[in-house]
């Protein structure tokens, strides 16, 4: 098994890993949550590292829970384009290298996620992958994830040949592909949209004002040069196999004669806030009796809108569903990030908003509704 510089794929290939890499970089330096990696904060991250045993090669988070202090890794496969289809050369080439990574002896002894990133979705990524994901990450077997994969009107066929193609591509890979396996390796697998390669890319904007918060006030307008400055040394680090803690990426930027604010921790605050987010998500109900209700049009709406903007605002009459499909993005986001989520004390009838903001996630498109 050998790794590759980002160089090798080409410019375009080339500076979409680097603005990933520094995504990862700037998170560390503000010492936030990782997106893919929830209530942790990062120790150090390195950049193809394949020889090293990170089969998953392009980003390697490790990282520490902040209420345990359990270790914690990520693994990220970097992508432009992606498919996720039976047929996509990239994705039989990533489960392949999935097939590995799960061949390592400590694997499944503790918590190591995977992830792909992307810059571009889809409407099969952001609705039937994405909701399969999540399943696999909820429910408690493999035998309760597969019969509600091929129950008639909860599961569909995007999902099951998404599925099917996972499967196909680790037993191609001469890895082990039973339901048991399937299902666990779903339930480690995040999809990430970075669109950094977008006309006004939501995902940058993000980055340049998370730059911001990691400067000295005075220097706020320098927001643009960190951006900058960190996506160069993402490719230089990725191009040398190389790894940064905090420390010693503070000590490079100043070398670069940009200074960086002191580090502000509030991981007691987030890990409060997430809580009492859980709780709050607990009372929105998405069942009636034992049957969980999809709602798939709804969701794909939603989905839609989220393609033309940043807000979505869902309206309805009291008790025809809001808060069930409110609950599932805010459960569908919190694989990457913490969530804000909120239920109001008297709920208007007529309108209901998500207060269901993912920390660390990509930004929502702006300026979208859907009724």
């Amino acid at each position: 098994m050998s790794g590759s510089s980002p160089a090798s794929t080409g410019p375009a290939g080339a500076r979409f890993e680097g603005q990933v890499g520094a995504h990862y970089l700037l998170t560390m330096l503000a010492s936030s949550e990782p997106r893919g990696l929830p209530g942790t904060t990062i120790d150090r991250a390195e950049l193809q590292r394949a020889d090293d045993g990170f089969p998953l090669d392009d980003v390697i988070l490790h990282a520490h829970e902040n209420t345990t202090g359990r270790a914690a890794t990520l693994q990220i496969q970097v992508k432009r384009s992606i498919a996720f289809s039976p047929s996509d050369a990239v994705f039989k080439k990533v489960v392949g290298q999935i097939a590995q990574a799960i061949k390592e002896p400590n694997f499944w002894i503790g918590r190591n996620e995977l992830a792909i990133a992307t810059a571009r979705t889809s409407r099969k990524i952001d609705g039937a992958y994405q909701d399969v994901l999540k399943w696999a990450r909820q429910l408690g077997s493999a035998q309760i994830f597969f019969d509600r994969l091929n129950r008639s009107g909860t599961g569909n066929d995007d999902m099951r040949t998404f599925v099917a193609a996972l499967r196909d591509h680790l037993h191609d890979a001469g890895a082990p592909h039973d339901d048991e396996t399937v299902w666990k390796v779903l339930g480690r697998l995040q999809i990430l949209i970075f669109d950094y390669t977008a006309v006004g890319s939501a995902t940058e904007e993000l980055s340049r004002e998370r730059a911001v918060r990691v400067l000295p006030p005075e220097d706020a307008a320098n927001a643009s040069s960190l951006w900058s400055a960190l996506t160069d040394l993402a490719e230089e680090i990725a191009g040398e196999g190389g790894d940064r803690d905090r420390t010693r990426l503070v000590a490079d930027l100043v070398s670069k004669s940009i200074r960086i604010a002191g580090d502000r921790r509030l991981a007691d605050v987030r890990s409060a806030v997430a809580e009492a987010s859980s709780q709050a998500l607990l009372d929105m109900d998405d069942r009636v009796g034992a049957t969980m209700l999809g709602r798939t049009e709804r969701v794909e709406a939603i989905n839609d809108a989220l393609d033309h903007g940043r807000y979505v605002e869902i309206r309805g009459d009291a008790g025809v569903g809001k808060s069930g499909v409110l609950r599932h993005f805010a459960e569908l986001f919190s694989a990457e990030g913490g969530s804000l989520s909120s239920v109001p004390a008297e709920p208007s009838p007529a309108v209901g908003r998500l207060c269901a903001v993912s920390w660390g996630s990509t930004a929502l498109p702006e300026n979208s509704s859907a009724t």
